[in-house]
């Protein structure tokens, strides 16, 4: 039996929840598919166990990112788009699928949980000029590091993001890959995350349309290029990685944890400002 047998109403084909039966349903393990723009989503979220945001406006060229073996709640503002994406996903394959009927209004109305971010509340006179006091950055879904070989610091920056951010789409490469550079297997095994299966990987292998941050972490050297529309940060880490003589292995060892805990720290400061 599926999470959503029995709960709410079907209409014309498609099963219809009330907010607290979408609750239930979701706490029972199906997964909600956010249909808004960034900008209402970051202004409100629903708090659920579990939650994927994907406009409505993108959904078809974004089929990709859902769970094929998941019961999907969709859910918009009013309930004005969820019955065109329910269609998409049916036609496509998707076999549990559900929405929210009148959106997050009626989950608000209901006094179900929210996640709000009060300098995120649009402001203004008319809709059309309504802004937000943050900064209008786009929502990130995916992010790529680089750097030249992919074997230390991209690779590091991958496992710990891997880690912190469970729910985006994580890539690391390359202008020069080599292989993976076992210090960096080992550090991050330290801290509970298994790179042994990462391999080094090219930039020129990366399709820029599934990038939507890419963070370059070359100290001394020239970072890879990438030509992509992106959004860019620059995180100068210096190469953990040497070839000098006079390093002991725990002396490299040192030097890889030094990298790996900036790397951390960064990913930590950026997931307090922007997620």
């Amino acid at each position: 039996m599926g999470v959503f047998d029995g709960k709410g109403m079907v209409i014309q084909g498609l099963r219809f929840l009330g907010p607290k039966e979408a609750l239930c349903a979701l706490q029972d393990g199906a997964l909600l598919v956010d249909l808004r723009t960034d900008e209402l989503a970051e202004m409100k979220a629903f708090r659920v166990p579990e939650a994927i945001h994907l406009p409505h406006l993108e959904l078809p060229g974004l089929l990709s990112e859902l769970p094929g073996n998941r019961p999907l709640l969709l859910a918009d503002t009013s309930g004005v788009f969820t019955k065109d994406a329910a269609h998409l996903l049916l036609d496509h394959g998707f076999g549990e699928v559900a929405c929210l009927n009148g959106g997050m209004l009626a989950w608000d109305q209901e006094g179900l949980p929210l996640v709000t971010d009060p300098e995120a509340i649009l402001h203004g006179e008319c809709a059309c000029v309504m802004t937000s006091r943050k900064k209008r950055r786009p929502m990130i879904r995916s992010i790529l590091f680089l750097c030249v070989a992919n074997s230390a610091r991209s690779q590091m920056g991958e496992g710990l993001a891997r880690q912190l951010f469970p729910d985006l789409r994580l890539q690391s490469a390359g202008s020069r890959p080599s292989h993976v550079n076992p210090y960096a297997i080992e550090v991050l095994a330290e801290q509970g995350i298994d790179a042994s299966t990462h391999t080094s990987k090219s930039v020129q292998g990366i399709d820029p349309a599934t990038v939507d941050l890419v963070i370059t972490l070359c100290a001394e050297e020239v970072c890879p290029l990438f030509l992509g529309k992106a959004e860019r940060l620059h995180w100068p880490i210096p190469d953990p990685a040497s070839d000098d003589p006079s390093l002991t292995p725990d002396n490299l060892r040192a030097r890889f944890r030094a990298g790996r805990d900036e790397i951390r720290r960064r990913l930590e400061q950026l997931k307090a400002e922007r997620f």
